[in-house]
């Protein structure tokens, strides 16, 4: 059983719809597809809502036109006249769907959550909808499935966390077809609460979608297409040789994701990493290509990857003794959390009084705001804590399983920035020995990517004639993993 999931640019029009379906048919049944919606589509979706909200008409009828023309689009590649007739019924009761929607906002004049879920998941079920017919006219069977029928969540709209157990009942219901050699095309991003209004799952709610799906069905791979060819050694628009990183662990992809690399989101590994379910990354503009496989272990102990996270803040918070400071800390955590600020780091002083939190707040209003709020939970439950903020600061991080180990890795770091003249604000190991961090000054963390990864990335090996494996060399190796 095999699980593919294409984002919105690989199924952003017409030709890279069927691009997309060409590879659906390359792979081995069983397979179930998730879709995202065509690339812009729920920002236009969002646009229509707010607008409705706001009583803009003008500003609800363009947006509305936008988003049909796009599915119009996709439509009208459709080869086989059945199917593209049999797809634009069920796009036509989709649309409606939404004006109905977009009435009942503009009628309270403000778009709940819920009524925001339900709005923006229209450009998901239409690309399911629009990738079964488009199989079916190239003759491969397959059918639509909306996730919210499937993928089950808590009723938390818009951040909505998955309920697995009852998705894996659910996802039952699919069996029956995948075992006939049917292809099932199901949607991205979304999923059913309990009262079986439709939720979104957040950011990066697709490859979450195609993770937990391949977790309910005991996938021997899932499959993420993107634009881009993997999981790169860093940013290549920093490092313009920056190169695919073949192999990967489950703790490496998650540090990467947590420190700013945006190939996977923190949290899409961890259906996988329960079921020990391997995950590709892989791009629908160069299918030819092996891509980077994540899978629970990964070789070699030196750093695969060079990755910044950026706009973050430096929170320091001093007591005035040592036994205020964990009443402090849980309020700290508490308010974050409610805001639902990340933290990238935390550390305690060597006086043992003193904890500096580096958040990822630089789109939250700032340090006047974030200091605002902790003040505030500190007068609330009546604690004494001094609370000062610091911004323009960045987070670089050198990942690598058992790099870290290493008792000159932090050290040859370190050496690296310095001379390359970037300041260090703080470092620390972290997470098993996965990850090298400094905190330096935004202002040089471009510069302190390109030092680190000329210095610790391992040049690529010449084999052969130079080429790199393809990925139809490596379908055995997928085999043996799943």
């Amino acid at each position: 059983m095999i699980v593919m999931k294409f984002g919105g640019t690989s199924v952003g029009d017409a030709e890279r719809v069927h691009q997309a379906a060409e590879i659906v048919d390359a792979q081995p049944l069983p397979r179930a597809v998730v879709v995202s919606a065509a690339s812009g589509v729920t920002n236009l979706l969002l646009a229509a809502a707010s607008a409705s909200a706001n009583g803009d008409d003008a500003g609800r009828r363009a947006a509305v036109v936008s988003v049909r023309a796009r599915h119009a689009d996709v439509l009208s590649g459709i080869a086989k006249e059945r199917e593209r007739l049999a797809a634009g019924a069920v796009l036509d009761q989709l649309h409606a769907a939404l004006d109905e929607r977009l009435d009942e906002v503009a009628a309270a004049a403000v778009c709940d959550a819920a009524k925001s879920d339900a709005i923006v998941a229209t450009g998901e079920k239409a690309m399911s909808v629009l990738m079964a017919a488009t199989l079916r006219s190239s003759g491969t069977p397959a059918v639509h499935a909306w996730a919210d029928r499937v993928i089950a969540t808590d009723d938390r709209h818009g951040n909505a966390r998955p309920h697995r157990e009852r998705t894996r009942d659910q996802a039952a219901a699919l069996l029956p077809e995948l075992r006939a050699g049917v292809t099932v095309v199901l949607t991205g991003f979304i999923g059913g609460a309990p009262d079986g209004s439709t939720t979104t799952l957040g950011r990066g709610g697709s490859d979450y979608s195609a993770t937990l799906l391949g977790a309910a069905l005991d996938a021997t791979e899932v499959q993420i297409w993107t634009d881009v060819p993997g999981v790169l050694t860093a940013d290549p628009r920093l490092v313009p040789d920056a190169r695919v990183v073949p192999h990967i662990s489950y703790d490496e992809a998650q540090e990467l994701a947590h420190f700013g690399a945006k190939v996977l989101h923190p949290r899409t590994i961890r259906p996988a990493v329960a079921r020990g379910i391997p995950v590709r990354i892989l791009s629908t503009f160069a299918p030819d290509e092996p891509g980077t496989l994540v899978t629970r272990e990964a070789s070699g102990d030196r750093v695969k990857a060079v990755t910044v996270l950026k706009q973050l803040l430096v929170l320091t918070i001093d007591v005035p003794e040592l036994e205020d400071l964990a009443g402090v800390s849980a309020q700290v955590f508490a308010a974050l959390h409610v805001q639902r600020i990340e933290i990238a780091a935390v550390s305690q002083a060597s006086s043992r009084r003193r904890m500096t939190y580096l958040v990822d707040a630089g789109a939250r209003g700032g340090c006047e705001t974030v200091t605002g709020l902790l003040n505030d939970a500190l007068i609330d439950h009546d604690v004494e804590a001094d609370v000062r903020c610091e911004e323009g600061v960045a987070l670089v991080a050198a990942v690598g399983h058992g790099a870290s180990a290493q008792s000159s890795a932090l050290a040859r770091m370190l050496d690296v920035l310095h001379r390359s003249g970037v300041a260090v604000l703080s470092s620390s190991l972290h997470h098993s020995n996965v990850a090298l961090t400094a905190a330096v000054p935004a202002t040089q963390a471009d510069q302190a990517v390109k030092a680190l990864h000329g210095a610790l990335i391992k040049p690529e090996s010449i084999v052969g004639k130079g080429r790199r494996p393809r990925r139809g060399d490596l379908l055995a190796e997928s085999m043996r993993v799943g």
